[in-house]
């Protein structure tokens, strides 16, 4: 139950950051500028992460 906190807090930074990036101006069009991010993709991503952390839960307690 330990690592699934902790992939919980993992994944709750992870979304923090992705929404810092997707509010912030990009200061640089160019390619590979640490703004370029798919923003969309990202966000499902964490949810199919956090649709996993759910099934694991549901294995560890039933």
């Amino acid at each position: 139950m330990q690592a699934i906190g902790t992939l919980e807090r993992a994944v709750g930074r992870l979304e923090q950051d992705v929404a810092r990036l997707a509010a912030a101006p990009s200061p640089s069009p160019l390619p590979m500028s640490g703004q370029d991010i798919d923003v969309d993709g990202a966000r499902a991503a964490l949810r199919s992460l956090d649709d996993l952390i759910a099934d694991l839960k549901g294995r560890t307690i039933g």
